[in-house]
Formats: C-alpha cells, structure tokens, sequence
C-alpha cells in the first residue's frame, strides 16, 4: 500500500512513510484538542467556537496552540492540603519525633 502511494504522489516510499506519519499525529492531535475542548468548561478568551475553529482550519499548528495557550488552568484545590494529607503529615512528624525524639523549636 505504502508502495501504491508512493507512487500515486510520485515521491519515494521514504518520503511516503514520512508524510504519513505526520499525517498521522495531525489527525491525532486534532482529534485530541476537540476532545478537550468539548470536555471543558472554560477556555481562555471565553469563546469555545474560536478555539474550534483554530483547532480546524489551523491543522497542527492551530491544535498545538490551543494546547498551549486555549486551555485554562483548573482551579481546583489540589494546591492545598486536603484533610488526609494532613493527618499524614501529622502521623509522620509524630513518627519522626517518636525515633529520633521532638524537634528543639527555637
């Protein structure tokens, strides 16, 4: 098959491979930026149309820049400690302390 396009765009199997890969991860690419972009809530500038065209008529280009500079930062609350990791970093002070003994606080 590789051989039949090769030939059909006149170029050798090599540049054939090449194009198909990139072909390939295009597609992909989009594909995954659309997907995105229908899964969030919010885009950066607010217009999910916009990006949606970029992500369509800017080919590869157009789906890497919404990756980058399309998609808005969750802001949830993984920054912060949540109660579990709280009462583990309390069981493993009061670990430490119990083996090598309380801190001095000065």
């Amino acid at each position: 098959m590789l051989d039949r396009i090769a030939a059909f765009l006149e170029v050798s199997t090599t540049v054939a491979a090449i194009l198909l890969a990139i072909l390939g991860v295009q597609v992909a690419t989009q594909l995954y930026a659309v997907v995105d972009l229908a899964r969030r809530d919010a885009v950066r500038g607010g217009r999910k149309w916009a990006w949606a065209l970029v992500i369509a008529l800017g080919n590869l280009p157009g789906a890497i820049g919404y990756l980058v500079a399309g998609r808005q930062a969750k802001t949830d609350a993984t920054d912060n400690r949540s109660g579990a990791s709280a009462v583990g970093a309390a069981s493993a002070r009061r670990a430490v302390d119990a083996l090598y003994g309380p801190r001095d606080e000065h």
